[in-house]
């Protein structure tokens, strides 16, 4: 069966055309390290007969209550694979932290010996963003290579030294990734506004990422019990493109030492016993789609196997409306096709 079909129930299923399974949904706590998790199959199902697929959510503020994440991984077991979804605390709290490559680990090895949760022996990891490209990390190292038999990534960034300064020159378009990044490096350069600002960027992340506007957005509230130098500083990097510009380089010259090669896949990628498929949206503003570029590139080198397509129909990790973007579905099918291919092989 050529790869691309295995994902046309999924793509149907994503654009509302075909009904998904019946599914089990149970909530656990994992057994070693003790994270919450959710956990889907399709019903009737026994999961240990079942490839298993480990989603890493996002920096999202509502983890894997995130309708997003949820839609994914319903969609995913719909396609006949028990989904294991866990949630980590620092991700979920939006800290950029390099701990989370050592967890993300850790749940790799984790997921692999439960065996209850999957079939035992396949098990695929699909994350986007930044846990995308931190996975890609966690899954190249020498303990837990051998465990993921193959990798999806959306939207996932090669060199983090590279994405600081992309993610400020689009704040116009999305100013997400410029709060979140400044809720975890203010302080480093600009202490005494970080004592007052950090709260705020991070209600202006969660503004942004929960859609609250009018009477539920709270960074506005905060900003004015803040001082006038807090606010000029906000409405600065607001309004001033060379001032972000500015704020890019010393967020890089000011964050701890080797932080930005160990993040990134660029530096730190070991190499990976199964096949990576890369994912990019078109249009992008928040990780450009050149990172995926120079991650083919990267496993071009390594001599990993791997997919690469970009699509009109993502934007950074949210699907679009499939009837009004045809024209990129076909990268969505070689994408998802090939990692269930791969995973089923």
């Amino acid at each position: 069966m050529k790869p691309y079909v295995l994902a046309i129930p999924l793509i149907l299923s994503y654009a509302g055309l075909k009904q998904k399974k019946s599914l089990e949904r149970k909530e656990l706590l994992l057994p070693n390290t003790g994270r919450r998790a959710f956990h889907f199959y399709p019903a009737g199902k026994n999961p240990n007969t079942l490839p298993g697929v480990f989603i890493q959510h996002g920096m999202s503020a509502m983890g894997i209550d995130d309708p997003r994440i949820l839609e994914l991984a319903e969609n995913i077991a719909s396609s006949n694979h028990s989904v294991i979804l866990p949630e980590l605390p620092e991700v979920k709290g939006l800290r950029i932290e390099e701990k989370t490559i050592s967890n993300i680990q850790a749940l790799m090895m984790e997921i692999y010996s439960t065996k209850q949760l999957f079939n035992g022996e396949d098990l695929g990891y699909l994350s986007a963003s930044f846990s995308g490209g931190m996975g890609l990390i966690a899954a190249s190292k020498s303990n837990t290579r051998n465990k993921i038999k193959t990798s999806m990534v959306i939207g996932a960034y090669c060199n983090f030294l590279e994405t600081v300064p992309f993610v400020f020159s689009n704040y116009h378009v999305d100013p997400y990734a410029v709060y979140v990044i400044l809720f975890n490096m203010l302080h480093r350069f600009e202490p005494n506004l970080a004592e007052e600002l950090e709260s705020v960027y991070y209600e202006a992340a969660l503004d942004n990422g929960l859609k609250r506007m009018g009477n539920e957005a709270r960074a506005e509230i905060l900003l004015k019990k803040t001082s006038n130098l807090a606010k000029e500083f906000f409405s600065q990097v607001g309004a001033d493109g060379n001032f972000r510009k500015q704020l890019a380089k010393r967020v890089l010259d000011t964050v701890p030492e080797n932080l930005p090669e160990n993040l990134s896949p660029f530096y730190q990628l070991e190499t990976l016993n199964g096949p990576v498929s890369l994912l990019h949206g078109q249009t992008d503003s928040v990780i450009s789609p050149e990172e995926s570029e120079k991650l083919a590139l990267l496993f071009q080198k390594k001599r990993i196997p791997y997919v690469h397509r970009t699509s009109t129909a993502l934007t950074h990790g949210d699907s679009l409306p499939l009837h009004s973007q045809i024209f990129g579905v076909p990268a969505l099918l070689q994408t998802f096709g090939s990692f269930l291919y791969w995973l089923n092989r």
